[in-house]
C-alpha cells in the first residue's frame, strides 16, 4: 500500500514538474500561477519537482535492487 502511494506522489510530482517546467510562460500565468515571477523561475521550478518525482519513482523501483545485489524475480 505503502509503495502505491509513493508512486501515485512521485508520478504527480513528475507531472506537475513537467507542466511547470515545458509550458510556455503565457500558460503559466493563465493556470494562475504568481505572474510576477519569470519563465525562468518556472522552468527551475518545475526541473525540481521532475527531479524529486523522479527520485521518489526510482527510489520506488524494483530496479534499485540490482544494485544492491539482489535478483529482480
Amino acid at each position: 500500500m505503502a509503495e502505491r502511494l509513493l508512486d501515485i506522489i512521485g508520478t504527480i510530482l513528475l507531472f506537475l514538474g513537467m507542466s511547470l517546467a515545458f509550458l510556455p510562460h503565457a500558460l503559466h500565468i493563465r493556470a494562475g500561477f504568481d505572474s510576477e515571477a519569470s519563465h525562468l523561475n518556472h522552468v527551475i521550478s518545475g526541473l525540481a519537482l521532475l527531479a524529486i518525482g523522479l527520485a521518489i519513482l526510482i527510489y520506488n523501483n524494483k530496479a534499485l535492487k540490482i544494485w544492491n545485489g539482489k535478483k529482480n524475480r
